[in-house]
């Protein structure tokens, strides 16, 4: 039976709602945003705090025990008063008012800080979003390492283990040309093609798997690019492709999102794995904003636009 002197955390009994409807740790973490390990230790917490089992878990399946079963009314009516409760206090101290900073990189990034910015403009309009543009992916992380964004759009391998990712967007890669090139025409191509061409690339302070995938193409062909000119960002290193001295390795959200006059993007024939645009953000979240802008990363409208 429950023992009486049980102190339960809010946050505990949130985790075993939500585990209960999903019966899945990998579905209930994500829908708290947070990793299941975390999710895991929550639930043997409140376990231990109630005396009880609450779920049966093995390998394939998990479900509710006849304890769990009876917490979960008891449990519902405290998120519900919980609810209640906060429904009249401000806004900004439920997460549905306030401001999320957010850092993205570039022309890559534009449709889905865009799409984001009209859901939670939609969903939440005392949420004000602001925009923290950022070089490259690298420079966003820095900021957000340093706690002056709230979160961050990018392409990284690897954050830090106090952030938490989601991946948003799968992205491929292009050559972009002059529209002179005798190569122009064409609509695909091999990198082994262009190994002589006079290369645009971008100044990069930090590693990014853009860099990485070029090196992984140059090492491939065993071949050292011949890297003319350095560009602070993609709008400058498309000019410079489109006024004839260079062709550039870019991304497809990159040719999706610009419209550079001179230029034309081909499809690459060598097989490179693709990368994600993903969202990363602290894993304790102190902005209660935050968690408003996050779902909407939820939302249908977001996901499938």
């Amino acid at each position: 039976m429950f023992r009486e002197e049980a102190l339960v955390e809010f946050s505990h009994i949130v985790a075993f709602l939500t585990l209960s409807e999903e019966l899945h740790f990998g579905r209930a973490a994500q829908r708290l945003f947070t990793s299941q390990p975390t999710l895991s230790r929550a639930i043997s917490r409140l376990e231990q705090e109630l005396g009880v089992r609450l779920f049966d878990r093995t390998n394939r399946n998990v479900a509710l025990t006849a304890a769990g079963l009876a917490f979960l009314r008891p449990a519902t009516e405290i998120r519900e008063a919980h609810e209640r409760a906060v429904s009249s206090v401000t806004p900004a101290a439920v997460g549905v008012g306030g401001t999320v900073r957010l850092a993205f990189t570039g022309p890559s990034s534009y449709r889905l800080v865009s799409r984001l910015t009209a859901i939670v403009a939609r969903r939440f309009p005392q949420v004000t979003l602001e925009l923290v543009g950022a070089s490259f992916a690298g420079e966003g992380l820095h900021r957000l390492v340093d706690q002056n964004v709230d979160a961050a759009l990018g392409r990284w391998t690897t954050v830090p283990d106090h952030l938490s990712r989601k991946p948003l967007s799968k992205e491929g890669f292009v050559l972009a040309v002059p529209s002179t090139h005798p190569l122009a025409e064409r609509t695909s191509i091999s990198f082994e093609e262009v190994l002589d061409e006079h290369f645009v690339g971008l100044i990069e302070r930090r590693p990014s798997v853009l860099r990485q995938r070029l090196e992984e193409l140059s090492e491939r062909y065993r071949a050292p690019l011949d890297i003319q000119w350095s560009a602070p960002d993609s709008w400058t290193a498309l000019a410079l492709v489109g006024s004839g001295i260079g062709v550039t390795f870019t991304l497809t959200s990159v040719r999706d999102n610009t419209n550079t006059p001179g230029v034309r993007f081909l499809e690459l024939e060598d097989r490179l794995d693709p990368t994600w645009l993903s969202l990363a953000w602290p894993t304790r979240i102190e902005n209660p904003a935050l968690l408003s802008v996050l779902r909407c990363t939820e939302e249908p409208d977001f996901i499938d636009g």
